[in-house]
């Protein structure tokens, strides 16, 4: 395939001791008025040496503080969408409704007008002015989901809005995946993949290119419930950016260290 150049603990606790005073008054020979404080009567404390005070049980109430991911990617809300609960599978409906689209192209699946040969049928739409997603798959069945971007080097030679992998998902989900067709990180072509473990999802797998080409720079990430779901031949035509080629450029068969 062909490289295409685009989250008080408050301890509240409080025990006040109130003790009670005893007044004696006085008795004096003379008659007196006695104000009201003396008329009160007053409380006698009677205390045991022998008690033992009971130990003050202090009561902690604790508030719970919920985790909050305080720097999500940039397209977590779209990722987060796309992850697969065990035993379920993508929808061509379920798929069009995936939020934070900022214009749909086409949400009915079809195939491309422009490539007869091509078989597959996709959905596709916009996230920003430099790329979208794209969807292929089976006209019953979506089978890969693409997010692609791209910036000419007119516009900004360093490529600084074409999307990077931390744009589109976490880190901590992500564990490489070994690969004969895998490049450099570091070369004007750059493909690896991975295997994206969402918590309480099942694995799915990714391909992650970035092309620095003469017009521009361009990146390209596919998902899939397998690696050997990228190289069918009936996507061929429309993944052209993924490459199985040696050092060589000789065609290959991708093989991954599971």
């Amino acid at each position: 395939m062909q490289a295409n150049h685009i989250l008080s603990i408050f301890a509240i606790s409080s025990l006040m001791a109130i003790t009670g005073c005893s007044e004696t008054t006085s008795v004096e020979e003379t008659t007196k008025v006695t104000t009201p404080e003396e008329i009160a009567p007053t409380t006698v404390v009677a205390t045991d040496s022998t008690a033992i005070a009971e130990p003050v049980v202090e009561t902690e109430e604790i508030e719970t503080i919920e985790a909050i991911d305080e720097n999500p990617p940039r397209f977590a809300n779209v990722t987060d969408y796309l992850a697969l609960k065990s035993n379920t599978d993508w929808s061509w409906e379920s798929l069009a409704d995936t939020p934070d689209i900022k214009e749909w192209y086409s949400k009915a699946p079809t195939k491309n007008e422009y490539s007869p040969e091509d078989p597959s049928y996709s959905i596709r739409g916009g996230l920003d002015d430099y790329g979208g997603m794209v969807v292929y798959g089976t006209k019953k069945q979506p089978e890969i989901i693409t997010i692609g971007s791209g910036q000419a080097v007119m516009e900004d030679e360093t490529g600084s809005a074409v999307y990077k992998l931390g744009d589109i998902f976490r880190a901590s989900e992500l564990t490489r995946v070994k690969s004969n067709c895998d490049t450099g990180e570091n070369e004007l072509f750059s493909q690896q993949f991975y295997k994206w473990q969402k918590p309480g999802y099942q694995p799915l797998y990714i391909y992650s290119i970035i092309d620095h080409a003469n017009a521009g720079t361009s990146s390209n990430v596919g998902i899939a419930k397998s690696l050997d779901k990228f190289f069918e031949s009936d996507y061929s035509s429309a993944l052209m950016d993924l490459r199985a080629l040696d050092a060589d450029y000789k065609d290959i068969t991708c093989t991954f260290d599971l």
